[in-house]
């Protein structure tokens, strides 16, 4: 009997310790130190794998530029130029993102900002270049964003990696407080994967598509449009009639004007009395 009591004691003390270890076990494995390790895991790679990483993805993407121009002309009819630009946006598959029209003085502006593919943009810009009377100013920009687009890539697939372990440790969670530790950590992770995402999509398209900036204005004599005499004329009328409104306005507050100076009268009156 002793010696059953005994083997009973043995077995319960054993599965008592079996279930705290694999508990202790659990809490360490779902804890915040357990979690970051996990995550600090993916990124502390070798550096000669992180280098040959890169190489690779430099030799399957190749370089990436992004190209710019801002080009400001002198036309000679701009609505005629503006006709023929119409016509070389349909033969280049390009098209206008925003366009602003504007006059001033004797000049009429046309700024408008076209998209076309990277492949035609040296050959659109030429023919655009062609319509001007008179090149004011032209920059050409190539951008290469080879090395941030590698980078971002390489760590968007890191976090990708580490999004898959925090999923399969959500699986494994066997409580609240584990699942909560985890869904926190997988948010973070969701938003920076995200945010790379939205960068490289940025930069796919400022790649394919390539921007010009362009500045189309044409002088007019316009007979109408007044010159320095009829400006001066205009001064000395408008000084004039703010001479007559001053008076105007003068003539409509005489009553204001009348007791301030029956007070100013009576204070001065006041004073030489008690002297």
């Amino acid at each position: 009997m002793k010696t059953q009591i005994i083997i009973l004691l043995s077995l319960f003390l054993w599965t008592a310790c079996s279930n705290e270890s694999k508990n202790t076990e659990n809490e360490e494995q779902f804890s915040p130190e357990a979690i970051s390790m996990t995550e600090s895991a993916n990124y502390n790679e070798p550096e000669n794998q992180t280098s040959a990483l890169n190489s690779d993805l430099n030799k399957n993407i190749g370089r990436k530029i992004i190209k710019t121009a801002d080009l400001e002309m002198e036309v000679n009819d701009l609505k005629q130029s503006r006709i023929a630009l119409n016509n070389l946006l349909k033969k280049f598959n390009a098209y206008v993102s925003d366009e602003k029209v504007s006059e001033w003085d004797n000049r009429l502006n046309d700024e408008i900002t076209i998209r076309v593919d990277a492949e035609s943009f040296d050959s659109l810009l030429n023919h655009v270049s062609s319509l001007a009377a008179h090149i004011v100013s032209k920059h050409v920009k190539q951008s290469d964003v080879t090395e941030e687009y590698i980078d971002i890539k390489t760590r968007l697939e890191n976090k990708k990696k580490v999004e898959q372990q925090y999923l399969e440790l959500l699986k494994k969670a066997k409580n609240i407080n584990e699942i909560l530790q985890v869904t926190e950590h997988l948010r973070t992770i969701r938003e920076e994967i995200e945010a790379k995402e939205g960068r490289l999509k940025y930069l796919n398209s400022q790649i394919s598509l390539s921007t010009i900036y362009l500045t189309m204005y044409q002088y007019t004599e316009n007979n109408n449009y007044p010159g320095f005499g009829s400006k001066l004329l205009k001064a000395f009328k408008g000084g004039w009639e703010g001479i007559q409104l001053f008076v105007l306005g003068l003539i409509y507050l005489w009553p204001f004007i009348i007791i301030i100076l029956v007070a100013v009268w009576l204070i001065i009156r006041y004073r030489k009395r008690k002297k």
